[in-house]
């Protein structure tokens, strides 16, 4: 019981917290793409493709686990977006850039205090890494699936 609890706190906050994000930046795509622009880590078109289409990735992504329809490859893609947005993270940080994340709001505080940054993907990949974990456990195995005798 307690397992299902942790299992949906953790992909209702997840389904949360994208679909918010997800929304503010669909919102306000252009300024959603200036963002993306000041990490200076992409072309021009890369940068205009990813600021239009990645809102409605991290959306799907959002309501997939919220309903639990494809649940698996929304786990993926969302660690796979948080692994991303880890190392344009870092690397704005290594390279002493003065930014606006561009996470939640368009006008964040220009002083980015990374390290909090950091922790915060951390910590929700974390909680990917869980569910990844509980999700693992609800299945059975294959093997102990053949050796259960039909009914």
């Amino acid at each position: 019981m307690a397992l299902r609890v942790i299992e949906l706190a953790l992909r209702l906050g997840l389904a949360g917290i994208f679909l918010y994000a997800g929304a503010l930046h669909a919102w306000d795509a252009p300024q959603f793409v200036m963002a993306i622009q000041a990490y200076d880590l992409l072309p021009p078109d890369a940068t205009m493709l990813l600021g239009v289409y990645l809102p409605w990735v991290e959306i799907c992504a959002a309501l997939a686990l919220l309903f639990r329809r494809l649940y698996l490859g929304a786990l993926g893609a969302v660690a796979g977006m948080l692994l991303v947005f880890l190392g344009g993270i870092i690397s704005a940080w290594a390279r002493g850039l003065d930014i606006s994340c561009g996470c939640f709001r368009a006008a964040e505080s220009i002083q980015t205090h990374f390290p909090m940054l950091v922790a915060r993907d951390l910590t929700m990949l974390a909680a990917v890494a869980v569910l990844f974990a509980l999700e693992g456990r609800a299945q059975p195995r294959p093997a102990e699936w053949l050796m259960r005798p039909s009914a």
